[in-house]
C-alpha cells in the first residue's frame, strides 16, 4: 500500500465509527481528521465532500464482504445443510461487517437522501456468493428456479426480513444461539418448499 492509499483507508475506517457514533448528518469531519490522523486538506483531496466519503464507507464494506464469502456448491451433500451453513455465514458476516448501528445510519441517509439510496442499492448487501451458490444448485437440478435472480430475491426478502429489518428498526434484539438457528431453519426450509424439485 502506498503511503496516500494508508491515509484514505485510514479516512475510511475513522468515518465509518464517526457515522455509527453519530449518524450521517451529525458526522463531525474534524472527528474523522483527528481519528485518522491527518488534516482536513488531506481528507478533502480524497473526499470533497461527506457524501463522497459515506459511499466510500459502504463501498469499502462491500468490497470487503465479498472478500472473504465464497460458498463452493457441492453436489454430494444434502441441500439443507449446506444451504443452513450459507445462511448462518450470512448473518455472520452481515452482524459483524455492517453491524446494526452502521445499517441504521445507512438506512436513515437513504431516507433523507433517496438519490444516494438509487446508486447504492445495488452495492448494499448484494449477495453475490449467494446468487452464485444458488446458480450450482439449478444447474445441478437440485434446485428449480426460473433464473437465479428470482430465487435470490426471495431469500434476501425472508433473510432480511427476519434477521436485518426488525433489529435496524430496534423491534427485535440481534439473534444469537437457538433463536438464530430457528430463523436460519426457517429461511432453508422456506427456500427449499418453494424451489427444491
Amino acid at each position: 500500500m502506498t503511503r496516500s492509499e494508508q491515509k484514505q483507508l485510514a479516512i475510511i475506517n475513522a468515518a465509518k465509527l464517526e457515522f455509527i457514533e453519530n449518524g450521517f448528518s451529525a458526522a463531525n469531519m474534524n472527528n474523522i481528521c483527528t481519528a485518522a490522523e491527518v488534516s482536513k486538506r488531506t481528507l478533502y483531496r480524497h473526499f470533497e465532500s461527506k457524501e463522497l466519503l459515506f459511499e466510500a464507507v459502504l463501498a469499502e464494506v462491500q468490497e470487503s464482504t465479498i472478500r472473504i464469502t465464497h460458498y463452493p456448491f457441492d453436489a454430494k451433500r444434502p441441500l439443507e445443510e449446506q444451504l443452513r451453513a450459507v445462511t448462518l455465514r450470512e448473518a455472520e458476516v452481515m452482524y459483524s461487517t455492517y453491524g446494526i448501528a452502521l445499517s441504521r445510519t445507512i438506512v436513515m441517509e437513504f431516507f433523507r437522501q433517496p438519490e444516494l439510496a438509487k446508486s447504492m442499492t445495488q452495492r448494499l448487501y448484494r449477495t453475490r456468493a449467494v446468487s452464485n451458490w444458488f446458480e450450482q444448485a439449478i444447474d445441478a437440478k437440485m434446485l428449480v428456479a426460473e433464473d437465479v435472480q428470482t430465487i435470490t430475491s426471495v431469500y434476501i426478502s425472508i433473510f432480511q426480513g427476519l434477521l436485518f429489518w426488525p433489529q435496524v428498526l430496534d423491534l427485535l434484539p440481534q439473534p444469537e444461539g437457538e433463536e438464530l438457528e430457528k430463523k436460519v431453519a426457517t429461511i432453508v426450509s422456506t427456500i427449499l418448499r418453494a424451489f427444491a424439485p
